[in-house]
């Protein structure tokens, strides 16, 4: 059983509804079609925008939800698709975390 965050964009999270990443989820499809039944989401949160501090602040949260038990995080496919700081959120989050680089297919 994984126990699952998904980051998605701040900028993206002021127009989307998360429907797709959580329709995927449900349905195990795309990034999630390995997950059993018994994992689940237990934190979704988004970045702090596009700021140079981003890093960091997506550290820091991914510290706060290792505590609650998050052993996977998946960056939303919004961020795959338009954050420049996308292979720096993996590098830096790989070190604690089996990391999934997106959620859905487009």
């Amino acid at each position: 059983m994984s126990k699952i965050d998904i980051i998605n964009c701040y900028n993206e999270s002021k127009e989307c509804t998360s429907f797709g990443c959580f329709k995927a989820f449900n349905e195990r499809v795309a990034a999630f079609e390995n997950y059993d039944k018994d994992s689940e989401i237990i934190c979704f949160v988004h970045c702090n925008g596009c700021s140079q501090d981003s890093i960091d602040q997506v550290l820091d949260r991914a510290n706060r939800m290792k505590t609650k038990g998050v052993d996977t995080i998946h960056l939303a496919t919004c961020i795959k698709l338009k954050c420049s700081f996308y292979n720096q959120f993996i590098d830096s989050l790989n070190k604690e975390f089996n990391i999934i680089g997106y959620t859905y297919d487009i």
